[in-house]
């Protein structure tokens, strides 16, 4: 394969690749305001003395929020190990391919990524908590 094909074909997979990661941005953004409605609406919920019932309910709201969150995590970590490996996958294909410096570093990296697992897990998992802690436990001490 020529220098300029291979070129083309890497650019075209790093192409998806930010097609992918602006999806996945708008996706995090809404589940990151998400996170603030479900800590908003326990807040307020508390405020105006909201039974058993309506602390159920917003429980129910901040849990499906964390498991979002939690997929918004594992998503993106495998859109990233993927073009990793699709960018492995060019090479191997064509034997000859020439891939970029920086895509070799992306490459033997594997696109993996633990602090931002880590990260994410934290955000979600606090703010669960702080949605549904002041619900269930007397915070005002």
């Amino acid at each position: 394969m020529e220098l300029m094909e291979s070129a083309l074909l890497e650019m075209g997979l790093w192409d998806l690749f930010q097609q992918g990661r602006g999806a996945n941005a708008s996706f995090a953004i809404a589940m990151v305001i998400a996170v603030w409605v479900a800590a908003r609406f326990s807040s307020v919920a508390l405020e105006k003395g909201v039974n058993v019932v309506g602390k159920v309910i917003l429980t129910l709201f901040a849990l499906s929020v964390l498991m979002g969150g939690m997929s918004i995590v594992q998503s993106t970590e495998v859109v990233w190990t993927a073009h990793a490996n699709a960018l492995a996958g060019l090479d191997a294909a064509n034997g000859d391919l020439n891939l970029s410096p920086g895509s070799q570093v992306y490459v033997e990296s594997g696109g993996s990524n633990s602090l931002r697992m880590i990260a994410g897990y934290v955000f979600y998992i606090t703010g669960f908590l702080t949605a549904t802690v002041q619900l269930w436990f007397d915070t005002s001490k």
